[in-house]
């Protein structure tokens, strides 16, 4: 069985109110730009070099780094929230790109249940096979998100979030997640989450600094120490 958000956070030394933060809510939420649509969000000219999902040119001065995951809802209300202002004010003029990885495991452990890296695992195929459809289906997830109580990210229910998101060539993308295509490069995430300090979803890596992505005050403050 994967670790829950509080397990994980006891095994790491992480307890208290003040420690859990933005992971499960209680930073302060801010003002979003709810017009921005992230199903628009840009992608590079050359999706295919970049192994993770990328939003933005490739080409910024600045890539931050957002580690999620698929099944976490407190990255569902970032992804429904203030994601749509980092994404309007700062991916969308090319002040930054803005890497995703899904944080498929910890400590070679299941993060958020059995099925994430299944739901991972799809995320990148998604991303290598039809890159131009990737922030359709993130929306398309985040936006319909089950309980992460349940696990509910199987081949049929994540083929079935891409069909509503008109991703094309699922049949490839299906045999790549029934393969697993993607845990190496899942591993690779699991040990740059631990090496940056992160230990709960959503978070996010600024010019080096680690920040509860639902610390929305003090992300905009780095985001603007950053690009300045």
């Amino acid at each position: 069985m994967g670790l829950s958000r509080r397990r994980l956070l006891q095994a790491t030394g992480v307890t208290g109110v003040a420690a859990l933060g933005g992971c499960l809510g209680l930073g302060k939420s801010g003002d979003s730009n709810s017009d921005y649509d992230i199903a628009d969000a840009p992608i590079p000219d050359n999706p295919g070099k970049h192994t993770y999902a990328i939003a933005g040119t490739g080409n910024a001065d600045t890539t931050v780094q957002y580690f999620s995951n698929w099944k976490c809802p407190y990255c569902a209300q970032f992804s429904t929230g203030f994601l749509h202002t980092v994404m309007s004010d700062y991916v969308e003029p090319g002040k930054i790109d803005l890497e995703f990885r899904s944080l498929a495991y910890y400590n070679g452990q299941p993060f958020l249940g059995a099925d994430a890296p299944r739901a991972s695992e799809a995320g990148l195929a998604v991303w290598n096979v039809d890159p131009q459809s990737f922030w359709k289906y993130y929306e398309q997830v985040f936006s319909n998100q089950p309980s992460e109580q349940k696990q509910w990210a199987t081949t049929d229910k994540l083929l079935s979030f891409m069909k509503k998101a008109g991703v094309k060539h699922r049949d490839e993308i299906k045999s790549q997640i029934e393969a697993n295509k993607y845990k190496s490069e899942l591993q690779k995430t699991d040990t740059a989450a631990q090496k940056a300090g992160v230990n709960s979803t959503p978070m996010l890596i600024i010019d080096g600094q680690t920040v509860a992505a639902l610390k929305t005050d003090k992300v905009t403050k780095l985001l603007d120490s950053a690009t300045n």
